[in-house]
């Protein structure tokens, strides 16, 4: 039986979204099913963030999460491309 990963989920201050960053989570979580669950960035169990960028200039400051494995998503694009290499690695 898989353990579920916990990701640190921090979404950027929402300036210039170009798309629906709180739609696109959730279809991440359905497509991941029960391997996944997202907390709070700074959840002491977190080894991963998972940044949610609502352009491509994908400003927020990261720099709490120094350390830690980052992925950036900057569009839906980016997010299946993010989904395939978790169902590899999960």
């Amino acid at each position: 039986m898989n353990k579920i990963r916990s990701i640190g989920l921090k979404y950027c201050g929402g300036c210039n979204p170009r798309y629906d960053r709180v739609e696109t989570v959730r279809r991440i979580r359905d497509e991941l099913g029960g391997t996944i669950r997202f907390v709070p960035p700074d959840d002491p169990g977190v080894d991963s963030i998972l940044a949610v960028m609502g352009c491509e200039t994908a400003c927020a400051d990261l720099s709490a999460f120094d350390g830690k494995k980052i992925w950036i998503i900057t569009s839906p694009g980016d997010a299946d491309v993010w989904v395939a290499e978790m169902k590899k690695t999960l």
